[in-house]
């Protein structure tokens, strides 16, 4: 028992590693000191340290493991699409219920001063003092100057409000106070008539329930000495310039009116929008502007008045806070039900793309093996089906591609075996001689051959087997074999091709046939002779430019066992130095340009009038450059003798 907990505690420090697990050393010792008697704060700071390194190592094991790359594009979008609008709704509901309370206070208040002044005004019109006095005895805080001259700027029928000298006696009163004055000129002199508006602050303060912040500032006028700025109003039909007031940075003066709020949380005192009010220093006649911040909370808003106690909230208000509070709730829970549906939705479809990633993965690296389980029956599952459906289709394809390239290697072999089939023509030493074969596939069933015989004669065989590819190479194959094993010497090419036609009707259908050209020439002499089994004419083309077409006549190999001797004809003739005889099989006269056209004798022929050093290498390239880099339907043989 010992030794077995001694082997596990060898191999537990064995795969021990501090760089790895010091975070778990840490929460353990943390925990462990932290539940001593004498354990102390430095035990715990440990332990949370340690805990708090875990917990980020599992949130981002969570955020690399579950949360796949296309889970997070996905929860981004879900934050765009569901949390943002959320949250910018609320935003702007807290905006449009914040501009739209500050504006009923500021509409309330401001009507409440036009009424003044309205009264003020009023006022102003009685004949005497007393009288004028009785007309404000509602308002209070109203008294009557006479003097002999107004300040400069001061208009003589002015009426609004001034900063002017406090009319209040006493050491504690301020020096400067807003009034509301209405100007009357009388005999010798003025009537002002002047009206507190302590009163205002209290109206303020009573609307919004807080504390209300006053500002005084010079007046911000333009170059013109307007207002700064101006917009369009519409007022019952008529259209007029409302200026905005702008106050400049520095403050003439600062006061306050009434307490400030106390609260936290859902009843944290906040500021309304700031009121401004025209205003003038009594003293100099410059328009200035005032500034009245008022503060408020939801307490204060909703706060109402019963007997014995003051600004307390009623039942049906704070029954209406609950539901409105309980309506947020659940807003917010469900909220964060979408959100976590979003999650676990997002997790599905990332877990099904990330295996489609590493399937994807695996079949880039040939392993066409590879499946994925369908999860589920959205068009993602159908993807992993179509992904499974691919696959097969490839390692179907990888078998095909196999078995192609061991056929292609195989005609490959075939090909390079017929090549050496074929006449080595710098070993046989005929420079008069020039042949050439280019295959429609990888082997041809075209085939020349040539044989020296004793006499100084070369026979000459050019041969076109009925169908292309590798039959039609086996059977060329076979052409050779005959031929080499006939007495080509003691024959002449007619019974050469007779005995050859024999040979081939007994071992072949007839629908399986060959055209050839056979022939024997003296390269010393020019002399030659050929027959034409069914094959294309051949071209003889003179030293000076002159070019014949000959054609005997003759039938195809394998065509017929009774007419094929007597539908031979034989042709003869002399080459003299700088002659030429063209013999080709039908891949070069049916050769086809990209518009279907073929190359034909007749453009052949018009080639071959024309001077050139290399005869091969010139009607080569002509039939190159006419099917302009389209395959070749048939195969292509020539074989050209001069002297």
């Amino acid at each position: 028992m010992l030794q077995t907990l001694l082997d596990s505690l060898r191999r537990g420090w064995a795969a021990f590693r501090f760089r790895r697990h010091w975070p778990w050393v840490l929460l353990v010792g943390g925990l462990l000191l932290s539940a001593a008697p004498t354990g102390s704060g430095c035990a715990a700071l440990l332990a949370w340290i340690g805990g708090l390194w875990l917990l980020g190592r599992a949130l981002r094991w969570i955020w690399n493991r579950l949360l796949f790359r296309v889970s997070r594009r996905l929860w981004v979008i879900l934050g765009l699409m569901s949390v943002l609008p959320v949250a910018a709704l609320g935003l702007m509901l807290l905006a449009f219920s914040w501009l739209g309370l500050g504006a009923q206070v500021s509409r309330s208040t401001q009507q409440t001063l036009a009424a003044w002044e309205e009264a003020l005004k009023t006022a102003s019109l009685e004949p005497t003092d007393a009288a004028a006095l009785q007309a404000l005895r509602t308002f209070g805080g109203a008294w009557v100057e006479h003097v002999r001259t107004l300040p400069e700027g001061v208009p003589e029928t002015f009426t609004g409000m001034v900063w002017a000298d406090s009319h209040d006696a006493g050491p504690e009163a301020p020096r400067k106070d807003t009034y509301l004055r209405a100007v009357r000129k009388e005999r010798g002199g003025y009537r002002i008539l002047s009206l507190n508006l302590g009163i205002l602050g209290d109206r303020a303060q009573a609307l919004a329930g807080g504390q209300v912040v006053f500002q005084l500032s010079p007046r911000k006028q333009g170059r013109k000495g307007e207002d700064t700025v101006r917009f369009q109003t519409r007022d019952r039909g008529t259209t007029k310039e409302a200026p905005v007031l702008v106050g400049q940075r520095q403050a003439l003066a600062t006061w306050t009116k009434g307490l400030p709020l106390q609260g936290g949380g859902l009843f944290a005192p906040f500021n309304l929008p700031p009121l401004a009010f025209t205003i003038t220093d009594w003293s100099t006649g410059q328009p200035m502007v005032l500034t009245a911040t008022p503060e408020t909370n939801l307490y204060a808003l909703f706060a109402g008045y019963r007997s014995g106690e003051r600004q307390a909230m009623s039942e049906g208000t704070v029954k209406a806070i609950v539901v409105v509070s309980l309506v947020l709730l659940g807003l917010v829970l469900a909220q964060a039900m979408a959100a976590i549906l979003g999650l676990v939705l997002a997790w599905s479809l990332g877990r099904a793309v990330n295996d489609l990633h590493h399937g994807v993965r695996r079949l880039s690296d040939g392993d066409f093996t590879t499946r994925i389980r369908p999860r589920g029956r959205d068009q993602v599952a159908q993807l992993a089906t179509a992904f499974n459906e691919m696959a097969a289709r490839l390692l179907t394809a990888a078998a095909e591609r196999d078995e192609r390239l061991r056929m292609e290697e195989e005609l490959r072999v075939a090909r390079e075996v017929q090549m050496r089939l074929l006449p080595d023509l710098e070993a046989l030493r005929m420079p008069s001689v020039r042949a050439a074969i280019l295959p429609a596939r990888e082997v041809a069933g075209d085939y020349y051959d040539l044989f020296p015989l004793p006499d100084g004669n070369l026979a000459f065989l050019i041969a076109d087997v009925s169908g292309k590819g590798t039959s039609a190479a086996f059977y060329a194959a076979e052409t050779k074999g005959v031929l080499s094993a006939l007495d080509k010497e003691a024959l002449d090419p007619r019974e050469v091709a007779d005995r050859l036609n024999a040979i081939w009707c007994r071992s072949h259908d007839r629908h399986l046939f060959l055209t050839l050209t056979y022939g024997t020439f003296h390269p010393k002499t020019g002399q030659f002779r050929f027959i034409r089994a069914g094959h294309p004419p051949a071209f003889l083309r003179r030293a000076e430019g002159r070019v014949e077409r000959l054609h005997p006549k003759g039938i195809g190999v394998g065509l017929s066992t009774t007419r094929f001797r007597d539908a031979l004809e034989t042709c003869e003739g002399i080459l003299h130095p700088g002659d030429r005889l063209v013999f080709y099989t039908d891949g070069l006269s049916e050769a086809q340009a990209p518009d279907d056209t073929f190359y034909g004798e007749d453009r052949l022929e018009a080639l071959l009038a024309n001077p050139m050093e290399d005869l091969q290498a010139a009607i080569l390239g002509d039939v190159t450059a006419f099917i302009a880099g389209r395959p070749l339907a048939d195969d292509l043989t020539l074989l050209i003798l001069s002297r």
